[in-house]
């Protein structure tokens, strides 16, 4: 028997079978959904059968689990109880956005998502800004505020700022381009409801 901890039971069972995974779902494996929110006792109850030596497997929707994704509490619970963690590495949008950037990759700093309100929201973006001539900068938003988002760096940073948009990363529509702030705002780019990390530089 094989576990597995996941974020939606359904599209885990997909996207396993989509790499050729072919045990039987019924028989061979169990899956587990994990609540955002896991408490210790959660992840006791997640995690109960790795003991018996049954093998456990973390899988997040996109990218890595635990980066930008839940699940960094069953990792915590797992070292706390010495069960031994063996990280896979898939791809991930957001080291993926900073390795095609062309910006420091020494020093970066990922934000995670910002505040969607002003004046909170651009008071972030611009204390980013403020930081990053030594540390690229890296957030997200939501496909169907990115969009708002880039309008409001376009808004908020000098011209002379550095702005990468790394659009559907691995997809067929792909977009990938660095530039200033003010040659961004005389290039004409639709980033609604598509999957963008954004990055900033100086």
């Amino acid at each position: 028997m094989t576990e597995f901890i996941v974020e939606n039971a359904k599209t885990a069972r997909r996207y396993l079978r989509a790499i050729g995974y072919k045990k039987n779902f019924d028989t061979e494996v169990t899956i587990r959904e994990l609540d955002k929110h896991a408490d210790q006792q959660n992840c006791e109850s997640l995690l109960q059968n790795v003991s018996k030596g049954i093998d456990c497997g973390l899988i997040s929707e996109a990218g890595n689990p635990c980066i930008a994704d839940p699940g960094n509490e069953i990792v915590a619970y797992a070292h706390q109880r010495n069960i031994k963690v063996v990280p896979l590495v898939g791809p991930s949008s957001i080291l993926l956005a900073l390795i095609s950037s062309g910006f420091n990759g020494q020093q970066f700093c990922f934000n995670g998502y910002i505040p969607i309100q002003n004046p909170e929201r651009s008071k972030k973006i611009r204390n980013m800004e403020s930081l990053c001539r030594g540390t690229t900068q890296i957030f997200m938003e939501t496909p169907f505020r990115n969009q708002n988002m880039f309008d409001e760096i376009l808004k908020t940073c000098q011209d002379d700022t550095m702005l990468c948009i790394a659009c559907d990363l691995t997809l067929s529509t792909q977009f990938i381009k660095s530039q200033s702030v003010k040659a961004w705002k005389k290039t004409d780019v639709q980033l609604q409801k598509r999957y963008c990390i954004f990055l900033l530089s100086r």
